[in-house]
């Protein structure tokens, strides 16, 4: 990769680096500096960075002796004689002043010449006689750069020149060239950009230009996104058309074809406006193939999109409601003569009702539905606006709800008699679009006072919506999840609950809901291997239409493979659902996607790995994304940031967090427990002991076994006992986690202070790789003997295989300095009280609390008490620096 001019981040800086050209640049240099080099024309669309590969190529020639004269063409001049060459500058002399027609008398003829001009295609005839004479008496090679060979003048295509043709930039050179001039940039954003830009970098840096004047592209928490959708900003739109205005005839209907269509059969556009016009747009790059080419019978057809998918409603500005109905026939009449293999069956309506054709087949009804499982809801939302009555209503909402416009699906639902399809629709709109809890479980009460409990169809919409909420409220039933079909059940009834599947009986985004509901219930019930079986054979699979409902469950089923021990088929799946969701492009999904990545960046005990995603994700959390996916992506940040020595910081992420989740709602415990573990990692041991002590007892009265074993194996860890260990112990059995017998076969051995039994510990949690937990295993071993060497060993391994840090309770380089009642006391004080409080809450006396007070402030280097808060932090932490 060619090195790069690092600018400001920040801001688009006005030196833009040189990134993936390598194979282009070693080839340019090797054809122009070789011996009777024939020199190269570069080309490629506008904007792709032909002059800034010239320039590096002509720099290049420079230093490896060459005499290199720059020029630049230009189409107001061309039709005035001789003005090209008039322009030529020596790179060696900044004063020399071409003498024009007589320029071959200066070039010497002792070394080889590199002459370059910008935009050859432009080039007056008289100039490009001269360059051509040039090359007839004199060591000259031509470097040109042109939008298109046709266009050069006859005089340079006489002796034809290697040509090289640049393509735009791929995802990750794009990605990485948005890195280096912005900093930080969200996987989204950088998708988002690539595109709406396809890699083209002019238009990539007037995108950055606009969004950073607009406000549209912002940083938040170190993190650069991109607000809102690109197209709604005119000034993105004017960047759009300076290129698309260069194209008229066939070319500019072939490309209204497309953008009417959307994805288009080759064929079919090849019968509309001939081939010579798609291989013009084509060429052009204002088109790309979609799908693959047919070769063998049945396979399917070759389709073509719009390459900037701005040019889409571009191409569609100036078109009239006549102009557009008449197009919209003329698709439908082509695909009669050319086949419709390749049209999905939901455009084929969409055709027909824009064409104002009679209908056949099929209604928009049904179409809409089809296009919503296609993952298509904006034509989903255009067919349900033929669809009368409360049946389009809920088609509407759910192509609404899809695409993340939670405002407007409220504004459609509240203004509509519901029955109790609808009411469970607002009702998930409410909780999971709007973060409205208790408007949403009101919706739902509503729903059944008029509905009656009569089961069925709309019964179980309503189950599964209530079940949403109920599923995050203190106190909710124990009810398992309805999978489509099925009626929740008791948790005291006999076996797992239903795998999430298909059914007519349900609305289908409320059947999304049942399948990440019922990816919840498993997962954070006790049966998280279940859950992970569940998705791997297809009993549960991911929600096709809903963003956020898909996200979480992906992030779900990421998070039962590491609660079940499968901490590396985790990690491979976090990163593939990630891929995955920054293609689609939405925000949340994208956000709880990341967070899960960070997640297994967290168990395998790496959190500095961990931070980048979990950045990410805290970044694209806003006050329209749901609240669990925001709680469960701010705590998991929270307690990264603590664990990288900077308490203060995760202390104010929770406090946040937990202002704006109502007093009622489950998730305020996932806070608390977070809270629980920044404590902890600032060095407050006993005081976190004492907190996920009461949790965990909090959690199992709830029947939250998953959350409750979690809790339970931190607290023990903080504090090895017995009865925290039987505590653990119990509740691992009623779950079926693997890795939550190793958990408690940990808590056994601490308690009972077993060095062999702590070292088999260590190695089981290093052969699933959780690497962190493995090594507070071989480094709670104390003594020597053939069990201590053991250990160091172990810790010598993990110490080079894991990044750490260490947690305060794991010995090893962040070892406390204070005895366990030294920090007892300190911890007491720092939190308020007087001498004469902590003696009487720890049973001494005021002298003894007086006597560990006095050693604890010589180790810690310190004077005051108030002092203490920060001094037991710095005591644990060693603080990571980015």
């Amino acid at each position: 990769m060619i090195a790069p001019e690092r600018t400001d981040t920040g801001g688009a800086g006005p030196d833009w680096p040189v990134l993936g050209r390598d194979t282009e640049a070693g080839y340019g240099e090797r054809t122009l500096t070789a011996p009777d080099g024939p020199g190269l024309i570069v080309t490629g669309e506008p904007g792709v960075g032909k002059t800034r590969l010239a320039e590096l190529l002509l720099d290049r020639c420079a230093d490896r002796g060459l005499l290199v004269l720059r020029g630049a063409a230009a189409d107001a001049t061309r039709h005035i004689p001789g003005v090209g060459v008039a322009g030529l500058r020596r790179h060696d002399a900044p004063d020399w002043l071409s003498p024009g027609g007589r320029l071959r008398d200066e070039l010497p003829h002792d070394r080889p010449v590199v002459v370059g001009i910008d935009d050859a295609d432009h080039l007056d005839d008289a100039s490009a006689a001269i360059l051509a004479d040039l090359r007839a008496v004199a060591d000259v090679r031509l470097l040109l750069t042109a939008g298109r060979v046709t266009g050069l003048p006859a005089a340079l295509t006489d002796r034809p020149l290697p040509r090289l043709e640049l393509p735009s930039l791929g995802r990750a050179v794009t990605s990485e060239l948005l890195a280096r001039v912005l900093g930080r940039v969200d996987g989204r954003t950088a998708d988002l950009l690539w595109r709406a830009t396809r890699g083209n970098p002019r238009l990539l840096r007037g995108m950055l230009d606009i969004g950073l004047e607009t406000g549209g592209l912002t940083r938040s928490h170190g993190v650069w996104s991109w607000r809102g959708r690109l197209g709604d900003e005119p000034r993105v739109r004017d960047l759009a058309s300076t290129d698309l205005g260069t194209f008229d005839g066939p070319d500019l209907t072939a490309l209204r074809y497309v953008a009417l269509a959307g994805r288009l059969p080759e064929r079919i556009l090849v019968d509309l406006v001939g081939a010579d016009a798609v291989a013009a747009v084509a060429g052009r790059g204002a088109v790309v193939p979609s799908g693959a080419v047919a070769v063998e019978p049945g396979a399917r057809p070759r389709t073509v999109t719009m390459a900037h998918p701005l040019y889409r409603q571009l191409a569609l500005a100036g078109l009239g409601q006549l102009r557009r109905r008449q197009m919209y026939r003329d698709l439908v009449r082509a695909g009669g003569r050319a086949g419709t293999r390749g049209v999905d069956i939901a455009s084929a309506v969409w055709w027909r009702l824009e064409a104002d054709l009679p209908r056949r087949g099929i209604g928009p009804g049904i179409a809409a539905v089809r296009a919503l499982a296609a993952g298509d809801p904006v034509l989903a939302e255009d067919l349900a606006q033929h669809v009368p009555g409360p049946r389009g209503v809920g088609l509407r909402a759910q192509a609404l709800m899809a695409q993340g416009r939670a405002t407007e699906t409220e504004r459609l639902l509240g203004a509509v008699d519901r029955d109790a399809e609808l009411a469970a629709l607002r009702s998930l709109n409410l909780f999971w679009g709007l973060s409205r809890p208790a408007d949403a479980h009101a919706e739902v009460l509503g729903a059944r006072v008029a509905a009656g409990t009569a089961a069925g169809p709309a019964g179980d919409d309503l189950e599964i919506a209530e079940l949403a909420v109920s599923l995050f409220t203190r106190g909710a039933t124990r009810a398992t999840a309805a999978g489509p079909g099925d009626r929740p059940r008791p948790a005291s009834d006999a076996g797992p609950p239903p795998a999430a599947g298909r059914s007519r009986a349900l609305n289908p985004l409320v059947a999304d809901a049942a399948t990440t509901m019922n990816a919840y219930l498993l997962t954070f019930r006790g049966q998280p291997a279940l859950a992970a079986d569940r998705f791997a054979d297809g009993g549960l699979a991911l929600p096709a239409r809903w963003p956020a409902m898909r996200g979480s469950a992906a992030a779900c089923h990421v998070q039962a493979l590491v609660l079940a021990g499968r901490l590396a088929e985790a990690t491979r799946l976090a990163d593939r659902y990630y891929a995955e969701a920054v293609r689609r492009g939405q925000p949340v999904e994208v956000a709880v996607v990341g967070h899960a990545r960070g997640l297994c960046a967290m168990w395998a005990g790496r959190p500095a790995e961990a931070l980048p995603a979990l950045r990410e994700a805290r970044a694209l959390v806003d006050e329209h994304t749901p609240f669990p996916v925001r709680v469960f992506v701010s705590c998991e940040y929270a307690v990264c940031v603590a664990t990288l020595g900077r308490p203060d910081e995760a202390y104010r992420e929770l406090d946040r967090g937990l202002a704006g989740i109502p007093d009622d709602l489950g998730l305020r415990d996932r806070v608390e427990f977070s809270q629980i573990r920044a404590l902890a990692h600032s060095g407050r041991l006993a005081y976190a002991a004492d907190l996920a002590d009461r949790l965990a007892d909090r959690y199992l009265d709830a029947a939250r076994l998953t959350t409750a074993v979690e809790c339970a194996y931190f607290q023990v860890r903080l504090r090895p006992s017995t009865r925290g260990a039987a505590r653990l112990r119990a509740a691992a059995r009623q779950c079926d986690s693997p890795l939550f017998d190793l958990f408690a076969d940990h808590a056994d051995a601490l308690a009972a202070a077993d060095a062999p039994a702590l070292c088999e510990v260590a190695d089981g949690f290093a052969g699933r790789g959780y690497l962190g937990l493995a090594y507070e295993a071989a480094a709670a071993v104390t003594g020597g003997g053939r069990a201590g060497r053991d250990a160091e060993r172990r810790l010598a391994d993990l110490a080079r295989r894991s990044a750490g840090p260490y947690p305060p309770w794991a010995g090893g380089p962040a070892a406390d300095p204070l005895t366990p009642r030294e920090r007892e006391v300190c911890e007491l004080a720092a939190s308020g009280l007087t001498n004469a409080a902590i003696a009487q809450a720890l049973n001494i006396s005021v002298r003894t609390v007086t006597n560990l007070l006095e050693r604890a402030y010589h180790k810690l280097g310190i004077h005051r008490r108030r002092q203490l808060p920060a001094a037991l932090s710095r005591s644990l932490i060693p603080v990571i620096r980015e």
